[in-house]
């Protein structure tokens, strides 16, 4: 579309350039009047199509390829005038590597030939920036002079969605590369399914092979799963359902032979109520299955092995202190499982009294001491009230952290065997017996754990591992004996696990992470605990990769939430601006065209010239109080009493805020000195008192009091201050601010008020200059029961600062020589225009350097040095303290617009004329230098 609107339009352009040709031909056939007649009609009609087409621009070059119309589209997109491109060369804005390899010509070759030549490249903007444009150039036809016009359109957003577009294709591609996922894609339009090489690896076939749904899907599906699955396609392909494809079934290769387990999982996408397209993946899970099913194999053999046996096997969840009993504790001693209170105090209960204590305190010196196997013998009383002997064992299972949280064990009723060595001491066989079943009852936990389980000999090689090294990371047990216990650590981590090793040998060792190679090449981040015995240590590890991941998934989410965050506001900010200069100019632009008719009235000249003053001035004080909010404004800041100048306020306040609204001032006797600029303070004042007005819609009351304070209350997420501070409160009686208004009051063009009822600008001004003061704003706020802010400034012990008197007139003044030193010749020359408008002699340098150079020709003959502050080299901070080296009796007065040197540091002592200042401005100030400069003399 974007390619046949850029050619329409260049063929109008043409048609439009060739009437203009014709109709100056024909001048010499028809009445003069009519063919010029004429010809202003075209020629209006062409510059308004040409000139109407803003976000297109349309260049019309010779056959040379210089540049002779230059539309206002083009001025637009390239940020060139037509002034500045006419008589160019149209390489201006093509890139060098273009040019250098001949792209422009090569452009105006195929137009001539083909009638027609269209691109899409990288061009130049007059800022140096690039736009990525497409383009459309056709030769003139009709006219004197050959020639080409081109049709360029910005497409610079369009090529960044193609390209994130491709870069996403590309990274998901890889992402499922990585999670070795296999893709699929059902055509329900076309009825053809598409695989990937992985999807049809999952059903035994080569890459490449030919696939359909019957012949590869279907035939592929193994022969009990096959109509579960046809089942769930059907499911998802219904309009009247979600449209979520998912199941596990089995494949069997259908080249290979070979069983597999496979999760798919898909979405079906729909268009006027009928499924169009399948889209998923397929995952093979055929270890984690087998894997499953040897689990269920082994918990219901220990299911089965808990029922046969007559030993009291109990499962202690040491966090809830919930114990689980096997049907053992009714069957041998006579407790019913119903009624057993499942908790630790009922087995305390139930131990002899003169072995209770015993007991308590040794099973619980190895859950509280970092311990693991607990063993001992007590006599436990049955449901009919005798007493067996028991010998009790339990194995404690702890968290990474080795906080313990649970014990299992067993009871073993040795009552036959104690009766018999009462009376038969020498039979102590039977103790070997003891022995074996409690090594059974280990080797159980040992096999069931799924947790990682080893012994680690003194050489430092595995001598045992449990099951759950296959489950975990797909070794079988055979290949891990013997193996180094620091071979499968990743090779980062190989001395940490190497000290971790040697000092495990004489003592426990509190959890660490490390991460360790699966049998398939990836890591797994295990956490481990270990404890040393004689000859070995036992170490215990669990698998935390998925907890690993997840968290570091949240803080890229985080991270990425505060980045979106952060591009709001500025585009938010950037569109007010704008908004805001737009209109300023829009004034300034449409007095200059009216001051430009030749029969302009005096009194309309006066009017059109104010105008464009006034809006001068409203720019004026929209930049300095978007520099105030970002703390960038150049304060001059002084002691002085805060009371006293809301005091001086009295009479402008009651002016502005009207006749209707009571004003109550709370003042403090004493003085409450602070350092800060007085002219922002008393703006900022202002700003709140016209902010609470308009709250109370011109009616109500407004209290402004003044205090000092011992510390600085918690602002915004910030701690408490202690400190002294000044406090200035505005309180008033208006409609409040509601919750979720209030989080917004300080951002910049924020505003609740209508259309053209202020700026957003007045709050944060206030906010700014707290901020850039060392101090803060607060605001509380109740809607229907008014608003009250409140302005902290740091209290200071120093004097209050002597303001030498100023005069605004201009006209008695001492003539001197200034030395101005400024780098835009525009605000150069200007400079010195007005210099001369004073009466003074002045010369222009362009920078530091040609300062310094033209001092050193003669500084006795400058009165002043008026600089810049912002310039290339050195700043004019800089250039001023070499100058108050070299010559310390030559005053220097500063000017900028904005300057971050100022902003963090200060003027440094000199005279600052802040930018854009007026005539009378620059002679307030400069008279003021030339009579410092008397008076020290």
């Amino acid at each position: 579309m974007q390619t046949e609107a850029l050619s329409l339009l260049a063929e109008q352009v043409v048609d439009l350039i060739e009437t203009s040709d014709a109709i100056k031909e024909r001048d010499h056939a028809l009445a003069l009047g009519e063919a010029h007649s004429r010809f202003r009609d075209v020629e209006d009609r062409y510059h308004a199509i040409v000139d109407s087409a803003i976000d297109n621009a349309i260049i019309a070059m010779d056959a040379n390829g210089i540049i002779t119309s230059w539309s206002k589209g083009a001025e637009s997109v390239f940020g060139w005038t037509e002034a500045e491109m006419l008589g160019h060369s149209a390489e201006r804005f093509f890139t060098p590597e273009d040019c250098k390899a001949g792209v422009p010509a090569k452009e105006f070759s195929t137009a001539q030939a083909e009638g027609r030549a269209s691109d899409e490249r990288w061009h130049l903007r007059k800022d140096g920036s690039r736009l990525f444009a497409h383009g459309a150039m056709t030769p003139l036809k009709g006219t004197e002079k050959a020639g080409f016009v081109k049709a360029v359109r910005d497409v610079t957003a369009e090529h960044a969605t193609r390209t994130a577009l491709e870069a996403a294709r590309a990274t998901a591609e890889r992402v499922t590369a990585a999670a070795r996922l296999g893709t699929f894609d059902y055509n329900l339009t076309s009825n053809e399914l598409s695989w990937d090489d992985r999807c049809r690896a999952l059903f035994g076939l080569p890459p490449g092979a030919p696939i359909t749904y019957a012949e590869a899907f279907i035939r592929g599906v193994h022969p009990d799963d096959r109509v579960s699955a046809d089942a769930a396609v059907a499911r998802s392909l219904d309009p009247s359902g979600n449209g979520v494809f998912e199941i596990d079934y089995r494949t069997i290769g259908i080249e290979d032979d070979k069983l597999r387990y496979v999760a798919a999982r898909g979405q079906a996408f729909f268009e006027d109520g009928k499924a169009v397209r399948l889209l998923g993946t397929v995952q093979d899970v055929t270890a984690a299955r087998s894997a499953e099913a040897k689990l269920r194999e082994t918990e219901q053999r220990l299911r089965f092995a808990n029922r046969a046996t007559n030993d009291a096997i109990w499962d202690w969840d040491l966090v809830r202190d919930h114990v689980t009993w096997n049907e053992a504790i009714e069957r041998a001693h006579g407790h019913q499982l119903a009624a057993v209170d499942p908790t630790g105090a009922w087995w305390i209960d139930h131990i002899h009294p003169d072995d209770r204590a015993r007991i308590d305190a040794s099973i619980h010196a190895v859950i509280d001491h970092d311990g693991t196997d607990w063993t001992d013998d007590y006599r436990f009383r049955r449901g009919d009230g005798s007493y067996a002997d028991i010998r009790d064992r339990g194995f404690v299972i702890r968290d990474e952290t080795g906080r313990p949280i649970r014990m299992i064990g067993a009871m073993l009723d040795q009552s036959e065997r104690m009766g018999v060595e009462r009376e038969l001491r020498h039979h102590a066989t039977d103790l070997a017996g003891q022995v074996e079943a409690s090594e059974a009852e280990v080797e159980r936990l040992w096999n069931a754990s799924p947790d990682l389980l080893v012994l680690i000999d003194a050489d430092g090689r595995y001598r045992r591992v449990n099951p759950a090294w296959t489950t975990v990371l797909g070794y079988q047990q055979r290949e891990l004996i013997g193996m180094s216990a620091i071979e499968l650590a990743h090779p980062e981590e190989v001395p940490a696990s190497q000290e971790a090793l040697e000092m495990v040998q004489t003592n426990s060792l509190p959890g660490f992470i490390v991460r360790v190679r699966h049998k398939h090449g990836s890591y797994r981040s295990i956490s481990w605990v270990a404890a040393p015995s004689e000859h070995e240590v036992f170490r215990i590890g669990r698998d935390v990769t998925a907890a690993m991941e997840a968290e570091a998934t949240l803080r890229q989410t985080e991270d990425a939430l505060r980045q979106a965050q952060k591009v709001e506001a500025v585009g938010q900010l950037t569109g007010s601006v704008a908004h805001d200069f737009n209109n300023l100019l829009t004034v300034i632009r449409g007095s200059v065209d009216l001051l430009r008719r030749p029969s302009l009235s005096e009194e309309r000249r006066v009017r059109y010239v104010d105008a464009i003053a006034d809006t001068a001035e409203r720019a004026t004080k929209l930049t300095s109080q978007l520099l105030m909010f970002a703390r960038r404004q150049t304060l001059k800041p002084q002691v002085f009493d805060a009371a006293a100048n809301v005091a001086s306020l009295r009479d402008m306040l009651r002016t502005l805020v009207g006749s209707r609204i009571a004003i109550a001032y709370d003042l403090p006797e004493d003085r409450a000195m602070v350092l800060a600029d007085p002219s922002q303070f008393d703006t900022a004042i202002v700003n709140m008192a016209v902010n609470a007005r308009d709250a109370m819609d011109g009616e109500g009351s407004l209290t402004i009091a003044v205090r000092t304070i011992d510390k600085l209350p918690s602002v915004r997420n910030h701690p408490q201050v202690l400190g002294d501070y000044v406090a200035i409160s505005i309180i008033d009686t208006g409609a409040g601010i509601s919750a979720a208004d209030i989080e917004h009051i300080f951002e910049p063009f924020f505003t609740t008020k209508g259309v053209g009822h202020g700026t957003g600008l007045g709050l944060s001004q206030v906010f700014g200059f707290a901020k850039q003061s060392s101090g803060e704003i607060t605001v509380d706020s109740e809607p229907g029961k008014g608003t009250t802010f409140t302005l902290y400034l740091p209290l200071t012990t120093e004097q209050e600062s002597q303001v030498v008197g100023q005069s605004d007139e201009t006209s008695e003044m001492t003539a001197g020589c200034i030395l101005v030193v400024e780098d835009n010749s525009e605000v150069g020359e200007f400079a010195t225009q007005a210099l001369a408008e004073l009466g003074h002699d002045s010369h222009l340098a362009i920078d530091a350097d040609a300062a310094l150079a033209e001092l050193e020709h003669g500084a006795d003959r400058f009165d002043i040095v008026f600089t810049d502050v912002v310039m290339p080299g050195r700043s004019g901070i800089e250039l001023a303290a070499e100058i108050g080296r070299l010559y310390p009796n030559l005053p220097v007065v500063l000017t900028s617009g904005y300057s971050h040197v100022l902003a963090q540091e200060g003027t440094k002592g000199y005279e600052l004329l802040r930018k854009p200042y007026s005539i009378a401005e620059l002679a307030q100030t400069l008279n003021q230098a030339l009579e410092r400069k008397r008076i020290t003399n």
